[in-house]
């Protein structure tokens, strides 16, 4: 006859969300680019033959959309 092994289930503290900061959004989004989109931002428009889609003010969130838009860009491309 086998035992089971019995483990204690631990739970997490319950959190309560964190309050929706509008204005801290927007600051990160409007805020430079980080050096990683930098990087992928670069490496996209290479591969999709559009370097003018670089330029190195842009905000976070121009440069994921942009990123975005290659990505998708470079995926219709790649199926056919």
């Amino acid at each position: 006859m086998t035992q089971a092994l019995m483990i204690p289930a631990i739970s997490a503290p319950a959190m309560a969300p964190a309050p929706f900061d509008a204005e801290a959004l927007l600051d990160r989004l409007s805020g430079p680019m980080t050096r990683s989109q930098a990087l992928t931002l670069k490496s996209l428009a290479i591969e999709a033959y559009q370097p003018m889609q670089f330029e190195k003010d842009l905000t976070r969130a121009e440069a994921a959309r942009r990123i975005q838009m290659l990505r998708d860009e470079i995926a219709l491309a790649d199926s056919f």
